[in-house]
């Protein structure tokens, strides 16, 4: 049985006791919402992200509302993942193996590992066309600018094997008949599900994520 919810209680105060990489892992799920399909919330988030992982409550409170209003209109579209519902998962088929690899500890935040599989996601994307490099630097960029993770480089402290990571992502619970199914995207707020996507593409990414490291922006 299903039952959608009549009513979402955020308390916001709460924010305010968690240390900022909590915070800032909460913050890569927030701006999945607007790469999913709103651009305007990405656009938003570039401009006024600071402050809300500032503690802005103004736009702390206007975040996450976009955010739980995004979430409940895919899900009532789609109470069985059958179609749009996948949609949540951009990001994580690559962030789920990183987690896994990881040890689901403090080694790596699930946001944080989101964080990066967006961007892993978009590198992706532009390596098959479907949108530009430039789109998926400005997630990058966005992302760096406020303190998270955005390839595997950034993480000195693993040793990552992209083949560990594809024999992870293979094995993950998203996996249908052996196909690994990504959530690609066309451009910024215009994600779609792909699958059957060659593997040996999906490694080149790793490879250059794990290669791939510049500064990030505290």
């Amino acid at each position: 049985a299903f039952y959608q919810p009549r009513l979402v209680i955020t308390d916001i105060d709460t924010l305010d006791s968690l240390p900022r990489r909590q915070l800032l892992a909460g913050y890569a799920e927030i701006v999945k919402y607007g790469l999913i399909n709103n651009p305007d919330f990405f656009f938003w988030l570039e401009k006024y992200g600071h402050k809300v992982c500032g503690g802005d409550k103004e736009f702390q409170r206007e975040a996450i509302s976009i955010s739980c209003k995004s979430k409940i209109d895919i899900v009532t579209q789609d109470e069985k993942e059958e179609s749009c519902r996948a949609l949540l998962n951009l990001g994580h088929t690559f962030g789920h193996a990183l987690e896994k690899e990881t040890g689901f500890g403090n080694k790596l935040f699930h946001g944080e590992s989101v964080s990066i599989g967006i961007c892993m996601a978009f590198e992706l994307s532009s390596l098959l066309g479907f949108c530009s490099e430039k789109e998926a630097a400005r997630i990058r960029d966005h992302y760096k600018a406020l303190g998270l993770p955005t390839s595997l480089g950034d993480l000195k402290n693993i040793n990552w094997e992209a083949g560990k990571l594809l024999h992870h992502m293979k094995s993950d619970k998203k996996t249908e008949n052996g196909s690994v199914n990504f959530i690609l995207a066309k451009g910024i707020g215009k994600s779609f599900l792909s699958r059957n996507i060659n593997m040996n593409d999906v490694k080149t990414i790793i490879k250059k994520s794990i290669h791939q490291h510049e500064p990030i922006t505290k």
